[in-house]
């Protein structure tokens, strides 16, 4: 181990700590003292970093002493982009992560006919044509009832005829935004599909046929919560609970934090995607509304563009399967550069969904543009998926202080990126997710691993994404081919800091929160191996033994 610096500060009461980790490796994720053998808890902050025989004073009659024995401890995850009360609720439906639209109705028929309207989740694009998947298949199980299923990505729906017109869609039906969100149709009868097209589409057939209650969403998050802490997970952005109104998702994370059964610190937004609608006003209530220690809505995050899949990801050229659209903005540029510029002087952090490389330009355009105009403060704004970036705009995340944030377990040539590479075409194709640029070039990036969407695998396990952070290998495929550029790669200790500091300094919380150092909040996880003696391939096989947070052990392998 590399030499470290004990710290410690005085323990409150009888001078002894409640927890005390001791026989490391302890990777504190600290740069000016990378490693330590020990730490010790007092109540919910760290109060002794260093050696064995230092923490030994610390441990009394009540102490809880857990010798790691080789086992590692880590600072616990920061998820800097998830959302916990869509993926809960939605992925209580029927699992459709099939390759093949006859797998996906297979698992639809011996779902049976369970309840008043069938919901799933999961289905990939990879199974269907670039028009989606059509509403007869669906009818075939299910004339009479309801149907709606959720894409992979989050982004898309696939209903029944039953589904449309009880939510009164025809082909006279105005598409919710044209050209961004909409009903796809028919070319020869114009008549609905059966594909909606982006979040505002899906949203008003749901919550025509059937809208989500708040107790539903409860429960569903409850049943998760457990889950969430056996991956490692102490803090998180939720970035946008689109399944129920904000002020009743922000409540039900309040009332678990009153009962004392939160086990993770959340920072929330108010997910804008309603170019009728001012956002600011908005996330400014949230703001003063919640503001526990747990539980802050504090972000407004911004939807730019789209994705690839649906075509509604801005590019600078044009598509190579749809050379008559490069895609669009949801939001003029001026229009967007304004809400960015009234909210950065309302002092509020903005989170911007940002795929393509023209949308990320405008909204680096944006962020600098508000940064000229408004008073200095600490900015913390960052860009999420960052799918393809012009290389003159990756310089200008450090320059800006702007983090990029990456679900990097989508970075792998898995069968999504099929899809990828026919709307792309070369060199843009080998050009995807440029994560190591943006850190050698000195900017900041987080891991946050957007679950429940995906591109192909949906999951909110962190070790996921720092495993392919280091490979862009698809998992449990040692030798299988890497995404590229290869280049883009980076080193276990990077994908750590990312996956930890990297989020907790998007959200404001670095000095509070990921990493190992006195004074911080006692958030920690033990995992059974030392990740850095493990091949690069069993990283995301690597169990989480021990969750800590707020001092609290809210996962124990070892009881």
């Amino acid at each position: 181990m590399p030499l470290f610096v004990a710290e410690a500060v005085a323990a409150p009461d009888d001078g002894t700590a409640d927890i005390v980790f001791k026989n490391g490796p302890v990777y504190t994720v600290s740069d000016a003292n990378p490693w330590a053998r020990a730490v010790a808890v007092k109540g919910k902050r760290i109060v002794y970093v260093g050696d064995d025989a230092g923490v030994q004073s610390l441990i009394g009659s009540k102490t809880r002493v857990v010798d790691l024995a080789g086992k590692m401890l880590l600072p616990g995850f920061v998820e800097g982009h998830i959302h916990p009360l869509v993926g809960a609720t939605l992925t209580r439906g029927v699992d459709l992560q099939f390759d093949t639209k006859a797998e996906m109705l297979a698992a639809l028929k011996a779902h049976g006919d369970n309840g008043d309207v069938v919901r799933g989740y999961g289905w990939r694009y990879n199974a269907f044509p670039p028009t989606g998947p059509r509403k007869e298949d669906l009818d075939a199980l299910w004339p009479d009832k309801p149907v709606i299923l959720i894409a992979i990505d989050g982004h898309s729906g696939w209903v029944n005829s039953q589904a449309l017109a009880l939510a009164g869609i025809t082909k006279d039906t105005k598409d919710p935004l044209p050209g961004f969100s909409y009903f796809e149709r028919d070319p020869s009868s114009a008549k609905p599909t059966g594909y909606l097209v982006e979040v505002p589409a899906v949203v008003r057939v749901n919550n025509a046929i059937e809208p989500f209650n708040a107790e539903y969403v409860a429960e569903s998050l409850v049943e998760w919560l457990p889950a969430a802490s056996a991956a490692g997970i102490t803090t998180l952005f939720d970035a946008g609970m689109q399944v129920i109104p904000d002020t009743e998702g922000f409540e039900i994370y309040s009332r678990l934090e009153r009962a004392g059964r939160l086990p993770f610190r959340v920072v929330g937004c108010h997910y804008y995607n309603n170019p009728a609608v001012d956002p600011v006003p908005i996330i400014e209530a949230l703001r003063r509304e919640f503001n526990s220690e747990l539980v802050k809505a504090s972000v407004l995050k911004l939807n730019i563009d789209g994705g690839d899949a649906q075509r509604t990801a801005a590019f600078f050229a044009p598509y190579a399967d749809a050379p008559e659209t490069s895609g669009d903005t949801l939001l003029s540029p001026s229009v967007f550069a304004d809400i960015i510029r009234r909210a950065d002087l309302a002092g509020i952090d903005i989170h911007i969904h940002s795929y393509g490389d023209r949308a990320t330009h405008l909204s680096l355009d944006s962020f600098e543009a508000a940064i000229k105009a408004n008073p200095p403060r600490d900015r913390r704004n960052a860009l999420a998926h960052l799918f393809l970036i012009a290389p003159d705009d990756i310089p200008r995340f450090a320059q800006l202080g702007v983090v990029g944030q990456f679900s990097t377990q989508w970075a792998v040539p898995d069968p999504s990126q099929a899809i990828a590479r026919a709307r792309l075409g070369p060199p843009r194709c080998d050009q995807l997710y440029p994560w190591g640029s943006i850190l050698r070039r000195g900017g900041v990036v987080s891991l946050g691993t957007d679950w429940p969407a995906a591109g192909y695998y949906s999951t909110y396990r962190p070790l996921d994404a720092i495993e392919v952070a280091t490979t862009r290998r698809e998992m449990n495929k040692p030798n299988g081919p890497q995404l590229a550029p290869a280049g883009e790669v980076i080193s276990l200790a990077a994908a750590l800091k990312a996956a930890t500091m990297g989020s907790a300094y998007q959200l404001g919380m670095d000095h509070e929160v990921g990493s190992i150092e006195v004074g911080k909040f006692a958030d920690l996880v033990v995992m059974e191996r030392n990740l850095f003696d493990v091949a690069p391939h069993e990283i995301h096989s690597t169990k989480v033994a021990m969750t800590v947070m707020n001092g609290k052990v809210v996962h124990d392998g070892y009881a």
